[in-house]
């Protein structure tokens, strides 16, 4: 057989000790200070390009309010530091996000969203300056906030979030003892959740809640296309409402009241996005989303192309974070609500997720989906874990949204008795979907 031929970076040289073993002194000598030369240039441009980066700028929001560094402009005298990497203030990671990421990070695999224990955040993961009581709008006097809703919520959420639902009469007696907003009430009680409050569109209900002891804000319902008493129709009055709490600069954990909370809430957000919402999706796919193929034939070579979906977001539960982004997405919602009577939830999604385009400006939201196991909906909890025994013991939600599901209540009642109570059967009566013979639920 003949040889193989050497590339020329293996052809020993003519003259030298090559052919036996190794290269000659010479060639060690070359690259040696090629090696050298190579480490040197690597040296200069680094330090070439650091001393060329410009500083960061700082971010100025729609009014006006800004970070320190800029002294043409108006000050900021927010009480949060400024990090200089990143010209964001620090964000405000929960016990259970700074364990997950150390769970991320603890594989050894590099991640650029893994947190510090220490409190140490990743700029990377801020998309702008937040608002707090002391930088928002009301207090600069961009707009003027309403005082009723600040005395409220200074002296129930000193941290600057609080847990809120929206209700009318029709959701609880006049005693206070019946009804879904009753059970809604025992949840976030039962959980030592200190930060909530009910937002009440009539004086029965905020009658009711004076009764009861429980911190409410009365404000009545807005004059919107959709006036019906209907769940469409009070759940479209919270969008107009959610801005009055922002521009005080407040994040705003919002609650339908069909919702049973069995553990706190708030030791279970990220904080790292302007809206932290509940998912429709019923496993990891559908609601963090899946590359999905169209196949045209009539295309020929481009017969096949590539979609992103993902499940909704539900509105029913989602998390805010003030800002000039979450007020522009509030007032995109209400002035759409305003126009046509449209499903709340089609138009929360639309103007989070439709890019900008033509007369369209997308508010510039960033999201996260909260984690199915710990947020659920009915349809994960009653069509999808209650069938597998392992999933159900381990599983411990912070809160479940009967959202799938019309016969509310007596859900919501089941679901207390199975994990509050300890009855491991309470679940089973019930069907997967709306009915046993679905879809023919005649």
């Amino acid at each position: 057989a003949a040889p193989m031929a050497l590339s020329p970076l293996h052809t020993p040289l003519k003259g030298s000790r090559a052919n036996a073993r190794g290269s000659s002194g010479g060639v060690d000598s070359r690259i040696l200070t090629a090696l050298f030369l190579g480490v040197a240039a690597g040296a200069l441009a680094s330090t070439v390009t650091e001393w060329a980066r410009p500083a960061p700028s700082p971010a100025i929001g729609n009014y006006g309010t800004q970070a320190a560094g800029c002294p043409e402009c108006p000050k900021c005298d927010g009480p949060e530091p400024i990090e200089a990497s990143s010209g964001h203030p620090p964000a405000k990671i929960s016990k259970y996000a700074q364990l997950r990421d150390s769970e991320h990070a603890s594989d050894g695999a590099s991640s650029s969203r893994a947190l510090s224990v220490g409190g140490v955040t990743n700029d990377r993961l801020m998309p702008g300056e937040w608002w707090t009581p002391k930088t928002a709008p009301a207090a600069t006097g961009a707009e003027k906030g309403d005082e009723t809703l600040k005395a409220i919520l200074e002296e129930i959420a000193p941290d600057g979030e609080v847990l809120a639902a929206v209700s009318n009469k029709a959701l609880i007696n006049e005693k206070g003892d019946y009804g879904m907003l009753r059970t809604w009430l025992d949840g976030v009680q039962r959980s030592k959740v200190k930060n909530y409050m009910v937002i009440c569109l009539d004086e029965t209900v905020a009658g009711t809640m004076k009764k009861l002891g429980v911190p409410y804000w009365h404000r009545e319902r807005k004059a919107l296309a959709d006036g019906d008493e209907t769940n469409h129709g009070i759940s479209a009055q919270k969008f107009h409402i959610l801005r009055e709490f922002l521009v005080l600069g407040y994040s705003v954990l919002l609650s339908d009241v069909d919702i049973v909370t069995l553990d706190n809430p708030f030791d279970h957000l990220y904080r790292d996005s302007d809206v932290e919402g509940l998912s429709d999706g019923y496993d990891e796919r559908t609601a963090y989303g899946w590359n999905d193929g169209i196949d045209d034939p009539k295309m020929g070579w481009a017969r096949y192309a590539q979609t992103m979906r993902v499940f909704a977001m539900n509105s029913g539960l989602f998390y805010l974070k003030p800002s000039d982004r979450t007020v522009r997405f509030m007032d995109g919602i209400t002035a759409r609500l305003e126009r046509a009577k449209e499903w709340d939830q089609a138009v929360y999604n639309e103007e989070m997720f439709f890019p900008s385009h033509g007369d369209h400006v997308n508010p510039g939201v960033t999201t996260r989906v909260m984690e199915i196991d710990v947020f659920m909906n009915s349809k994960t909890l009653f069509v999808v874990a209650r069938h597998h025994k392992k999933r159900m013991r381990n599983l411990k939600p912070a809160m479940v949204h009967v959202n799938y599901h019309p016969d509310k209540w007596e859900r919501m009642k089941a679901i207390w008795a199975y994990f509050v109570d300890g009855k491991k059967k309470a679940l089973d009566a019930f069907p997967d979907g709306s009915c046993k013979n679905a879809p023919d639920c005649r």
